[in-house]
């Protein structure tokens, strides 16, 4: 696939950058009526924040020569580092575009970086030569160039389901956020895929209830090359179109 990146830079964030990738977010949102990878911006600080996320090797930015962020990337361990059902190591990752600049293979870049730097951290993080090792990702059913992507690079989907925001007045049961999310799962799993295949009935907000559906993908990686000579590769790719 070629990547079209003229006239953009690519470069690790700093912690000044987190208003700007809460805008690309936000943009991305307001396309796709949904919200993925990090559902909120409490969580993009969070992951920021942890102690095993490292701004510098973990997440990537690709800006416009006037500083606007319109591509973010980012890698981290799951919370217990495994995956239901699997062996090995698991991470996630989120990739996000702006949707002025998507199909130039900006995703593609993003998505290919995260798979090496998982490589990586599952090797630091004490994985065994010959350990699986495994990456997911969550997108927004509607976010059709985002799951042909995944599924082009060889992501499988694992599960659908729906998520529920009831919002409502502070109370003794939601004494901090005044909110309860519920995720509901739709289907079982062994009729996932022909369920996932034909045509989803979204619901409608109604009142202050809102319900989104997603979709999670993940992947067994395949030894590849070195992380470093990828991340060469992959700046060339951005630098030889500037």
């Amino acid at each position: 696939m070629a990547v079209y990146l003229r006239d953009l830079v690519a470069r690790a964030p700093a912690a000044t950058d987190l208003a700007a990738v809460e805008a690309l977010f936000a943009a991305c949102a307001q396309i796709e009526g949904e919200r993925e990878g990090h559902q909120e911006d409490e969580d993009l600080r969070a992951c920021w924040q942890r102690a095993d996320f490292h701004l510098s090797s973990d997440a990537w930015l690709i800006l416009t020569r006037r500083g606007e962020v319109i591509g973010y990337g980012a890698v981290w361990s799951m919370t217990d580092g495994t995956l239901e059902g699997a062996r090995g190591r698991a991470l996630a990752f989120c990739v996000r575009v702006h949707p002025a600049y998507r199909e130039r293979g900006i995703g593609t870049l993003l998505l290919r970086l995260a798979e090496q730097r998982a490589r990586t951290l599952a090797e630091k993080a004490g994985a065994a030569r010959g350990d699986d090792i495994w990456l997911t990702t969550t997108v927004a059913y509607s976010n059709h160039a985002a799951r042909a992507l995944l599924e082009r690079e060889g992501y499988q989907l694992r599960r659908s389901f729906w998520q529920i925001v009831i919002d409502g007045q502070a109370s003794a049961a939601w004494p901090e956020r005044g909110r309860l999310t519920l995720k509901l799962e739709l289907e079982d799993e062994r009729d996932l895929i022909p369920a996932y295949k034909s045509p989803a009935r979204l619901l409608e907000p109604t009142g202050r209830t809102t319900a989104r559906h997603y979709c999670c993908y993940e992947k067994l990686l395949l030894p590849g090359p070195h992380e470093g000579a990828l991340e060469t590769t992959e700046r060339n790719k951005i630098e030889g179109c500037q």
